[in-house]
């Protein structure tokens, strides 16, 4: 069997993944991903099952955070592995279920993290793991001293 996981299929859903989240299209993000990937969100100790779930975390911090962005640093590519830097940011404006009541609205977050993604024989990604600062946004939206 040949794996049609090629070296510039995962460059490509990548570069994809970030286009979609730049512009809010949750469905298409979600899309990023396999019918049963999985995120793994070390920073808010919560995980994501399936691509209704990915579309709707999406699609809720979108709405809490209508201008948010992440820009991505110097992927990574191993294999069907990939190391993905990025810097994500944006304006609280609204309210995240992950994320206190007591946040302060119009906060500005500016955070640096890694996603640790594999992707799946068809290049789409599995399994992603995010690593960031959530005392870095804690302080950025107010819910703990500078």
């Amino acid at each position: 069997m040949t794996s049609t996981n090629t070296p510039d299929r995962p460059a490509e859903v990548i570069r994809r993944w970030f286009e979609c989240f730049n512009t809010h299209d949750h469905v298409r993000f979600a899309e990023c991903y396999t019918e049963d990937a999985v995120l793994e969100d070390i920073a808010l100790g919560r995980t994501f099952k399936g691509r209704e779930e990915l579309a709707e975390f999406m699609r809720v911090w979108v709405e809490a955070c209508p201008d948010t962005r992440c820009e991505p640093g110097e992927v990574i590519l191993d294999g069907d592995r990939a190391a993905v830097p990025w810097n994500g940011t944006g304006t609280l404006l609204g309210t995240f279920p992950h994320l206190p009541d007591t946040a302060v609205k119009g906060s500005r977050i500016d955070n640096r993290g890694l996603s640790v993604m594999e992707f799946a024989d068809n290049g789409l990604i599995s399994r992603q793991t995010d690593y960031y600062d959530t005392m870095a946004i804690l302080r950025q939206i107010g819910l703990i001293p500078q």
